[in-house]
């Protein structure tokens, strides 16, 4: 590029010229060696007027243009994905983030599931490609960070000593007769939420009618919606266990002090209350207290070992499958549970019958075998 002969300005720097803009330095090289520099950065693809874009400001940008036809609840997903980048990479500008930024970051999401995981990191990515693409980075560091494998733990069937334990203590904790509601009549989180009892529970027909669900997919607070699929609302029948448990109640079955639908913090800061007292019903103590109490401090003194410490681990689903696996054990067929669960197809259900089906053929090999092996001798 042919140089310029550069005058000093009255501040006594000097002055290069590109087009409408100006590079200014102490002396004309020191000028024209800015100037370089912005054309350079310019045939690499990186606009240094962008150098400034905030982390967020380009991923608000990004969802909108790239996620447009995500429907609301997708959008709050990758919002919060977006926030909780932004709050652990700790560094505004997008050009300062480096592959060890994101690297940390990934590795942050160890313990979370393989789905999210997966989800979490290809919109990272996807993030700063774009930004490559528009010139506010000259490279991402996004793609060789490797993200941890996470769990991918399948929604299951409740032991039996779980199954107990809920039905045994149902009475001792506001959220006792919701999982009630959910393992005996395979309601959904958010229909658990809306069933009102003295509206949809019908104890002189032994009938419960789902008439919709509470949504979060606006954000924390619930709204009412006709439910997730087209064969949502339905009639379910009402078991011995469940009108027990549901008797001499009102209102909402789960709801915040007022009487009014929870919002999606109260529900999972009580359902995290439920887990945690639980544990303290199997357990004989909270986890906080473990190895602290006067019986195991004198185990200890005893040089004895502690009894091991018993994790609940329980998921909503998992209500939904027990559900639906005591109705496979009962012989219920496979179109009235649809009908029951409120499946539109039931492909799902198909492929849960035949996975259970094939569990129970293995079960009854391994019986038989052992039955010819007592008789037999083998």
């Amino acid at each position: 590029m042919p140089r310029q002969q550069l005058q000093a300005r009255s501040d006594g720097r000097y002055s290069c010229r590109l087009g409408d803009k100006y590079f200014y330095g102490s002396s004309p090289t020191a000028a024209q060696k800015k100037r370089d520099g912005y054309v350079k950065e310019l045939t690499l693809g990186f606009y240094p007027d962008l150098a400034d874009t905030e982390f967020l400001d380009y991923a608000a940008l990004w969802l909108k243009v790239y996620r447009a036809k995500c429907n609301s609840r997708q959008k709050r997903q990758y919002e919060t994905m977006i926030e909780y980048a932004a709050e652990t990479l700790a560094k505004p500008y997008l050009r300062t983030i480096n592959a060890t930024d994101i690297q940390m970051l990934f590795n942050s999401l160890e313990g979370m599931s393989a789905s999210y995981i997966k989800k979490f990191c290809t919109t990272i990515r996807s993030i700063f490609r774009a930004a490559v693409q528009d010139g506010v980075i000259v490279r991402t560091p996004a793609d060789m960070a490797k993200p941890p494998e996470g769990t991918s733990r399948e929604h299951r069937c409740l032991e039996q000593w779980e199954q107990n334990l809920i039905v045994d203590t149902y009475n001792e904790h506001d959220f006792g007769p919701c999982a009630m509601a959910m393992m005996f009549a395979g309601l959904r989180r958010g229909e658990a939420l809306y069933l009102n009892i003295d509206r949809d529970v019908d104890f002189e027909h032994r009938i419960i009618t789902v008439r919709g669900a509470a949504s979060f997919s606006e954000g924390n607070q619930a709204i009412e919606t006709d439910g997730k699929t087209d064969a949502a609302q339905r009639v379910i029948p009402l078991n011995d266990c469940l009108a027990e448990a549901l008797k001499d109640r009102h209102g909402l079955l789960l709801h915040k002090q007022d009487g009014s639908m929870m919002s999606l913090t109260s529900f999972v800061r009580k359902y995290e209350s439920y887990i945690s007292f639980l544990e303290t019903r199997v357990n004989g103590c909270h986890k906080r207290w473990y190895g602290k109490t006067k019986e195991h401090k004198r185990l200890l003194e005893e040089g004895k070992k502690l009894p091991p410490w018993k994790d609940i681990r329980i998921r909503c689903h998992d209500f939904r499958v027990t559900f639906a696996t005591m109705c496979y054990e009962a012989d219920v067929p496979i179109k009235t549970l649809q009908r029951w669960l409120g499946h539109t197809d039931p492909t799902v259900l198909m492929k849960f019958y035949a996975k259970l089906t094939s569990e129970k053929e293995q079960f009854d090999i391994q019986r038989l075998n052992d039955v010819m092996n007592k008789r037999f001798g083998g």
